[in-house]
């Protein structure tokens, strides 16, 4: 009995041993991959933060010589200590003390997964923003096609399909002294590279306000929009008279009320249908 007894222990003990060695390298893992995920997180809110900056700063975005100092910015917000403040000015350099860093991020021997903040990288561009392929080559040539576009395109509410977008790209090396660990030789660090993009549409598009004749402004922009030439808007007075004729008698007969307040070509840039105000 006794002897069956430490056979019984000896086997919990080496299976024991056994499901150790299994589960503490992955559960090493699953915490490394925790941390992987917490970068790749900043890193896409970092894009989104530099994107979304160019709506308030077109002007720095459009500047090469402010990107440098953008990213600077970016570097501190996403990628320093998470429970700080953000001033300005504050910037973050390779030689910046352990306390200023992230202090999830890092491997099982304290080594800092983003080694240096230099290894933050962005970029900012402003892709074309294409109002359809017609457009594209109505601007590009010229004769018959750019008038077409003049007519058609985006220029025909001041706006252009060369500009109008900011997009941001963030790139993260991690990790990049753990070269040669890609099969996870060592249980420590991978060397990786974590990239993200936004993009966001700028000043070049979106409105100041509601009203006025100011270039920016919602009904400036659809009536430079909706103007057209009198020849044409002589026609289709005409041709929408014969049915505000039959909707002004529908209201005098009581079949459609508030009918002959239709107003073709009118638009009311601060309107909001009734259905979409929350009680």
């Amino acid at each position: 009995m006794r002897t069956e007894c430490r056979r019984q222990r000896g086997q919990a003990l080496v299976e024991t041993l056994v499901a150790a060695a299994v589960l503490i390298p992955l559960a090493l893992l699953v915490v490394l991959l925790g941390k992987f995920q917490s970068m790749q997180q900043a890193t896409i809110a970092a894009s989104r933060t530099l994107a979304f900056e160019c709506t308030v700063r077109p002007r720095a975005c459009a500047d090469a010589a402010s990107h440098a100092a953008l990213t600077d910015e970016t570097r501190r917000r996403h990628f320093g200590r998470i429970d700080r403040e953000i001033l300005s000015g504050d910037l973050l350099t390779d030689a910046a003390p352990a306390q200023e860093r992230n202090v999830l991020w890092t491997d099982r021997l304290g080594t800092p997964l983003l080694e240096r903040f230099s290894d933050v990288t962005a970029s900012l561009a402003s892709p074309r923003f294409d109002a359809g392929r017609a457009t594209a080559v109505g601007r590009a040539g010229g004769g018959i096609a750019a008038i077409l576009d003049r007519l058609a395109g985006p220029a025909r509410f001041g706006l252009s399909i060369s500009g109008g977008m900011a997009e941001a790209r963030v790139r993260v090396r991690v990790s990049p002294s753990q070269a040669g660990n890609e099969r996870l030789a060592r249980l420590e660090s991978l060397p990786l590279t974590m990239q993200a993009r936004a993009a966001v549409l700028t000043d070049a598009w979106h409105a100041s306000g509601p009203y006025g004749s100011a270039e920016h402004r919602v009904e400036a922009r659809v009536g430079q929009g909706r103007r057209i030439d009198p020849v044409h808007e002589a026609q289709i007075t005409i041709g929408y008279q014969l049915t505000r004729w039959t909707l002004a008698l529908m209201d005098l007969a009581g079949l459609e009320p508030q009918a002959s307040s239709f107003r073709p070509q009118w638009i009311d840039v601060d309107l909001v249908p009734a259905d979409r105000i929350a009680p």
